[in-house]
């Protein structure tokens, strides 16, 4: 196939059952889970009143300021895709609006992350599926191509392949390897209990912080 006309079918490695797990579980813990290194940066973020999002990833690869392989990948994708789209950054030209995501609804896609801009910013956070972006502008796309679907890409300065589980909430995007969804897990599902229960000796005053003072002195704190 000629680079920038590849199309390729969607994939999907993780199951119903671990990604309902994963819809339970904040995208700050499974960021912590995984050192920090597969979040989104900041700048995409969500463009609804609660933007939960879990997902198998449906990449899209598009230069700034045209859609037109998106429109190929909401008839691809499957109900339970994340239309997951590089548009380079760009904020100039939006590649996403009211007709695109009432068209993603109709296909059963379950939320949008494009490294761009959207628009029709008033009608979106009233649809049923979340939007997460870079920006907002008026101005619209081309349809020319070239383009790409379902190769691996660069979205908010995270590496995104087809299949990986996407996770956002209203903190942001986190990208979960596909291959480590499930061992992944038990670690998180831990995590979560013990923020859970850190709140609760918070709550009661019985939390323990010496651990402070025992961390300033092992980093040769005089205190």
């Amino acid at each position: 196939m000629k680079l920038g006309f590849r199309i390729h079918p969607p994939k999907r490695y993780v199951t119903p059952e671990i990604i309902e797990r994963y819809r339970e579980i904040p995208s700050s813990i499974i960021s912590d889970g995984m050192d920090r290194l597969f979040a989104m940066e900041s700048g995409i973020r969500p463009y609804h009143p609660k933007p939960i999002l879990v997902g198998h990833a449906l990449t899209i690869h598009c230069p700034p300021g045209d859609n037109l392989v998106l429109q190929k990948a909401i008839e691809m994708a499957e109900p339970g895709d994340v239309l997951v789209m590089n548009a380079g950054g760009d904020t100039r030209q939006a590649p996403v609006g009211e007709i695109v995501v009432s068209n993603c609804i109709r296909r059963g896609i379950v939320g949008l992350v494009i490294d761009g801009p959207i628009r029709d910013s008033d009608v979106l956070p009233n649809l049923s599926i979340p939007v997460f972006a870079k920006g907002v502008t008026h101005r619209g796309c081309y349809k020319n191509g070239p383009g790409e679907i379902n190769v691996t890409i660069a979205c908010g300065g995270a590496v995104v392949r087809p299949g990986d589980l996407i996770v956002g909430d209203c903190d942001g995007v986190v990208v979960v390897p596909y291959e480590e969804a499930e061992g992944l897990l038990p670690k998180l599902e831990k995590m979560v209990e013990k923020e859970a229960q850190v709140l609760e000796q918070i709550r009661n005053k019985t939390i323990d912080r010496t651990w402070v003072d025992q961390e300033l002195k092992d980093k040769g704190y005089m205190i």
